[in-house]
């Protein structure tokens, strides 16, 4: 029994030294073996390395977001502070916009938008508010209401109403003036009132009464039946409310030509 298991290691031991001498003398008459075994070693460590170390790295900075920042309504000094700090690039729009909401010289709109996330290093593109888009009333003074409304529209505001007024001096339906009257500077969307002439018949106008009123209801009550507002004169009185008409000159009840001046006392 013993002698067979001797018999076994020393048969064991023989092969172990032939496997040995096969490789040696393999690896010396064929080099590119040996070439060959120490490429597919360094491929598998390079694997390995890739796997475990490199790809982390990579797949952490890439995922790696952070939220922008809000800066709509700040001005351009207080936006690229707040946009640098928070790690991101800036760039503006080379053109300013008009905005009806954000005032002008401020930040009215950026990209990406505000609270959504970004990679660090991305640039942040910001347009500036010009603020209200303003605009004249046109001259209108004699065109027709049709043509009123082309020249109102191409300035970029609104057609409002149509108001008759006797007028001596204008044929039917051509425009006397305009609410707010012409020249004046409004915004983009605002509404202009046309007064057109009635004709010379009935020229003359009762005078209606505008005491007690608001100043701006008195106004628009004169204006609509054709009169135009002269001068406006504030008294403080105490326990009165704010703009309230206090008299007016000349006095209701007056038939009037249209067109004729009437001066308000307002309180203060």
């Amino acid at each position: 029994m013993n002698l067979d298991k001797e018999k076994l290691k020393e048969n064991l031991k023989e092969n172990a030294l032939r496997a040995r001498d096969y490789a040696h003398s393999t690896f010396e008459t064929k080099p590119w073996v040996y070439a060959a075994f120490l490429l597919i070693v360094i491929l598998f460590l390079c694997v390995g390395i890739f796997d475990k170390i490199v790809m982390p790295i990579v797949a952490g900075k890439l995922s790696s977001e952070i939220e922008v920042p809000n800066v709509v309504g700040l001005d351009s000094a207080s936006a690229v502070a707040a946009i640098k700090k928070a790690g991101f690039g800036v760039a503006w729009t080379p053109d300013r916009q008009f905005s009806n909401t954000v005032e002008a010289g401020l930040v009215m709109n950026q990209v990406p938008s505000a609270l959504r996330k970004a990679k660090p290093g991305r640039t942040i593109r910001m347009t500036v508010s010009e603020g209200l888009h303003q605009f004249s009333v046109p001259e209108l003074y004699g065109k027709s209401a049709k043509e009123a409304e082309i020249s109102i529209e191409r300035a970029g505001l609104v057609f409002g109403r149509i108001i008759e007024t006797p007028d001596p001096k204008l044929p039917k339906n051509a425009v006397v003036r305009t609410r707010p009257s012409e020249g004046s500077v409004v915004h983009g969307g605002d509404k202009v009132d046309v007064f057109i002439s009635s004709g010379a018949h009935g020229a003359r106008v009762l005078l209606p009464d505008v005491k007690d009123l608001s100043m701006e209801d008195a106004v628009q009550q004169l204006e609509d039946v054709g009169f135009v507002i002269g001068r406006i004169t504030r008294e403080k009185i105490s326990g009165e409310e704010s703009g309230k008409v206090l008299f007016q000159d000349p006095a209701a009840g007056d038939s009037l030509p249209a067109g004729t001046k009437i001066n308000l006392n307002v309180v203060d």
